[in-house]
């Protein structure tokens, strides 16, 4: 399985996203950061069904979409 991405969907500003971001840097957590206009939360509501920030998300199938897809069903079932 390749590298994932992972995406942090945040508002500048927000103390709850910089602590976010803070503790994936300690844990030497590879992610991305996606700016979300605070007016317009509707792809945060799309991916969590919540309106606050931040969003965490993790990429599945960058490369291999249905071998990753399927290798992380596990996972799922754990949560």
């Amino acid at each position: 399985m390749s590298q994932k991405r992972r995406i942090l969907l945040r508002i500048e500003g927000c103390p709850y996203c910089i602590r976010a971001e803070r503790a994936l840097d300690e844990a030497g957590i590879a992610y991305e950061k996606l700016e979300i206009n605070p007016a317009d939360r509707s792809m945060v509501i799309a991916l969590s069904g919540q309106h606050t920030v931040p969003v965490l998300v993790d990429v599945i199938g960058c490369e291999s979409q249905d071998d990753d897809i399927i290798a992380h069903i596990p996972a799922l079932r754990l949560r």
